[in-house]
């Protein structure tokens, strides 16, 4: 196995939430399980932190890391901007295949809103905007981007948590359109419209992203932890 395998895997486990947040990752232990030598491990463990997955502490190497509300309200104008730029770039470089994708997976999350499956709705959400960014063909902006993997699969877990399910799989519907006519400004303003929408709204303060901490907060107590992987909690660092 690569250091990509196990970096990828490790990944699964926690967005999955068999890994959780503090958790420490043990080089041998991960070895031992992937039967592999320590090296592309270590070097996977390196990627993990460049990613935002992991975070080393002295005396206890890397451990899996904790996002704050903070943190989390702070990531969405971020992914405003990178998935606006991939939605433009996406609408004049598509293909009818990426379409049809777009299109089943919008159509995933309806059904998963219907019989109140979260989960697949989450993973159907997550896979329609992966789908842009690769449709984008922009490496770079792909590379920033899975930097936002983590704090991004939180934002939907309170997302699809709080807020109706029918009402945030349809919010995809613009996106598809749009790009469909091979509009960039259009894709641009849909996919940013989309996402501010689901996520800046202000509260009665007027603060945007106000509502995220307070639902941040409310799931997962008051002491400003944020959910991370598959809704473990997540306690401020």
């Amino acid at each position: 196995m690569l250091r990509e395998d196990i970096r990828d895997r490790l990944i699964v486990e926690i967005l999955g939430g068999q890994l959780s947040p503090g958790d420490r990752l043990i080089e041998t232990r991960i070895a031992k399980k992937h039967g592999v030598s320590q090296a592309p491990v270590r070097e996977a463990l390196r990627d993990l932190e460049q990613l935002g997955f992991a975070v080393s502490v002295p005396f206890r190497g890397s451990i899996v890391r904790k996002m704050s509300a903070t943190d989390v309200a702070e990531i969405y104008p971020l992914r405003a901007v990178l998935e606006g730029l991939a939605a433009r770039e996406a609408a004049t470089r598509i293909d009818a295949a990426g379409l049809r994708k777009l299109e089943g997976q919008i159509a995933s999350m309806h059904r998963a809103a219907a019989r109140g499956d979260t989960r697949a709705a989450i993973a159907a959400d997550f896979a329609f905007h992966l789908t842009v960014v690769e449709a984008s063909g922009n490496w770079l902006l792909r590379q920033f981007w899975e930097r936002l993997r983590l704090a991004t699969n939180s934002l939907l877990m309170v997302s699809w948590s709080s807020r109706p399910q029918a009402e945030i799989a349809e919010g995809h519907t613009p996106v598809l359109e749009a790009i469909r006519a091979r509009d960039p400004a259009a894709s641009e303003l849909a996919m940013r419209s989309h996402i501010e929408r689901g996520i800046v709204i202000l509260s009665r303060s007027g603060e945007p992203g106000e509502w995220l901490l307070e639902a941040i907060r409310r799931d997962h107590g008051k002491d400003g932890g944020g959910p991370a992987g598959a809704g473990k909690r997540a306690d401020d660092q």
